[in-house]
């Protein structure tokens, strides 16, 4: 239609190979995949993500560094070695426990001791924990087009650009193995629908457009990997030997050196969300935690009482060997 000037001027930018007259080029524009959000991970996971092993390694030897200094610090006296193990995990739990005969200052430097470490790693623990809930926490991220080698998304384009796709170097192998040919208008109902089963490639101005819907989510759909694999130019194809060029191509230089460009993309998107093209997202409701939040705290309760159990069962055993010594 250019070619034959039954147009003037196409809305559309310019790619490098194409052999058409344009207006001048304004900038560079980059080709961008957008793949999904990390998925969250399991509810009762958070609360063993607040500290790392090392952490947890060191809150151990905490308890266990307490529970010997107060057994020796009892000399000759008689003690269980229980009761010193509890008062340990007490104070780093920090949390109250029976009153405690303190017979010297030794005695006292140690408790003290527990109790800021108890009183540091408590506090620690529940400001991480908060903000792991407030935020959420997500499998890690696809972060390079490297990384989309792991990935399990298929790549959803058109007829158009697989040609080129298949030929890009940067693009991994495995991602052209999964790469879904799908119809324009199939490809343009899931993009702009944000369906998060597929991949999509576009130019950043068009994947800009179609991601201001989820600028009011907590957590977006969908992120963009900050590598380019194709370029394009931003210009308009025009029809030959047009008679206004260079007056369009002043026009275009101003309206983008002034900014008003960007303020005729975001009234655009706006316009787009007016007339149901494009649909704003927001997030639905308050969050609940269900029972699989509480999960890992019922496999704690658990353990506690099956090691109670087992504590009893060898205090009567205890009791019951003692007893037949001491009869006979």
């Amino acid at each position: 239609m250019i070619q034959h000037k039954q147009v003037d001027v196409v809305c559309y930018i310019t790619e490098i190979p194409w052999q058409l007259p344009s207006t001048a080029p304004l900038y560079l524009l980059r080709s961008y995949i957008a793949v999904p959000h990390s998925r969250p991970i399991a509810s009762y996971l958070y609360f063993g993500r607040p500290f790392t092993w090392n952490l947890w390694l060191a809150v151990v030897a905490t308890v266990v560094y307490g529970m010997i200094m107060l057994y020796a610090s009892c000399g000759s006296a008689r003690s269980e070695f229980g009761l010193h193990l509890l008062s340990s995990l007490c104070h780093i739990l920090f949390i109250s426990q029976p009153q405690q005969n303190i017979c010297h200052w030794q005695q006292f430097a140690i408790h003290f001791i527990m109790i800021l470490s108890g009183f540091i790693l408590t506090n620690l623990y529940l400001a991480m924990l908060s903000s792991m809930l407030t935020l959420g926490l997500f499998e890690p991220q696809f972060n390079t087009l490297q990384d989309l080698k792991h990935s399990s998304y298929p790549l959803m384009v058109d007829d158009y650009y697989i040609d080129y796709l298949k030929h890009a170097v940067s693009l991994p192998a495995e991602v052209k193995d999964q790469m879904l040919i799908e119809t324009k208008e199939n490809l343009f109902i899931a993009r702009t629908g944000l369906n998060t089963s597929y991949m999509y490639f576009s130019y950043e101005d068009r994947l800009e457009a179609i991601l201001y819907q989820q600028h009011l989510l907590k957590v977006p759909r969908f992120r963009v990997i900050p590598e380019s694999f194709m370029d394009g130019l931003m210009a308009l194809p025009t029809a030959p030997s047009l008679p206004y060029l260079s007056l369009l191509n002043a026009f275009l230089r101003r309206i983008f050196e002034c900014g008003v460009l960007n303020k005729m993309k975001s009234d655009a998107w706006m316009d787009a969300i007016d007339s149901g093209i494009f649909r704003l997202m927001r997030n639905e409701g308050t969050e609940r935690y269900d029972l699989d939040f509480y999960f890992f705290v019922f496999v704690l309760w658990a353990v506690g009482l099956t090691l109670a159990g087992l504590c009893f069962l060898m205090e009567l055993l205890r009791w019951h060997i003692n007893a037949i010594l001491f009869s006979t």
